[in-house]
């Protein structure tokens, strides 16, 4: 079983996203085994819902409040199950390279919490959207705020499919994003609100990310301090070394280490949205070529 789980985290590159779907499997499974234990003890119907799903009655839902947490990784429906971990993880696989773990966990309870409050107020304000006794259950909503999230920041970036070839990241996002409008996967009417509270949090954690990425470059350049000034050893026989500052030579340098510092930036943040392997052959050695170049000036600082 280790051996299994070990392979498995690393088919997804992340123990987040590996963690993210074996604790919806594991929640399949478990509520399956117990409905049909339920089922040999007399308890017809599905009696774990109200524990773990979050009900359209207002009523209902203001007294079990943990679901809006469970019901992010509550499945009853195979199909709803597989097409949300397949996405989730094709997805997530492209997502935590360049964001990182948390970043993905920000987005799943994000996603999920955007949709719960979507889905609360609108079969509260419009109950006919909802039939009677309805309740909202799975991951789509957070692997949706996942997926729009991906589009937002890389939408050009390529995909190839099996008998498709290339395809840019938005229009499979779209495509799987009408499917699921469509009713892939189960779910009422009411439900299509909490999936486009996941999109919308997705899309707006996106641009959110994207305009901390300027600030954050700023940051890095800021004026240098007098610490960071070269210094020239001169050694006359017979008298104490001493330190002396040579301006104009200082200022070329700084401005060199300034120059090549923006350019690394530049590469590493088109690294870190689209990967490696979207640098050409030419950008890869410049890559290499600053970083040596840089950090033999500050070894010799």
């Amino acid at each position: 079983m280790a051996t299994f789980i070990d392979n498995f985290t690393r088919v997804c590159g992340s123990k987040t996203l590996a963690s993210l779907i074996g604790i919806n499997v594991t929640v399949f499974l478990l509520a399956w085994i117990v409905i049909l234990s339920g089922d040999s003890m007399g308890l017809s119907g599905n009696f774990t819902m109200p524990w773990l799903c979050v009900s359209a009655d207002p009523s209902v839902f203001f007294h079990h409040p943990w679901t809006t947490a469970t019901y992010m990784v509550t499945h009853y429906d195979f199909l709803h199950l597989l097409f949300n971990m397949l996405w989730l993880y094709w997805f997530g696989v492209m997502l935590t390279p360049a964001a990182g773990d948390k970043n993905l966990i920000r987005l799943y309870l994000g996603g999920g919490l955007a949709g719960t409050a979507l889905y609360v107020a609108v079969t509260a304000l419009w109950p006919s959207l909802s039939t009677p006794g309805a309740y909202l259950c799975g991951a789509s909503a957070s692997v949706l705020s996942i997926m729009t999230a991906v589009a937002t920041i890389s939408p050009d970036r390529r995909v190839y499919l099996f008998l498709i070839g290339p395809v840019k990241i938005k229009w499979i996002a779209i495509a799987c994003i009408v499917l699921t409008f469509l009713g892939l996967g189960g779910g009422n009417p009411g439900a299509q609100s909490a999936h486009i509270g996941g999109v919308v949090f997705g899309v707006a954690f996106a641009f959110w990310k994207k305009r901390r990425k300027p600030a954050k470059k700023e940051n890095r350049q800021q004026r240098p301090t007098p610490q960071s000034f070269q210094t020239v050893r001169q050694y006359t026989p017979g008298k104490p070394t001493r330190v002396a500052r040579n301006g104009n030579a200082v200022a070329k340098a700084v401005a060199g280490r300034l120059s090549d510092a923006s350019r690394l930036d530049e590469l590493l943040d088109k690294i870190r949205l689209s990967g490696y392997s979207s640098l050409t052959t030419v950008e890869r050695n410049e890559l290499n070529e600053l970083s040596r170049r840089l950090d033999k000036t500050g070894n010799q600082r």
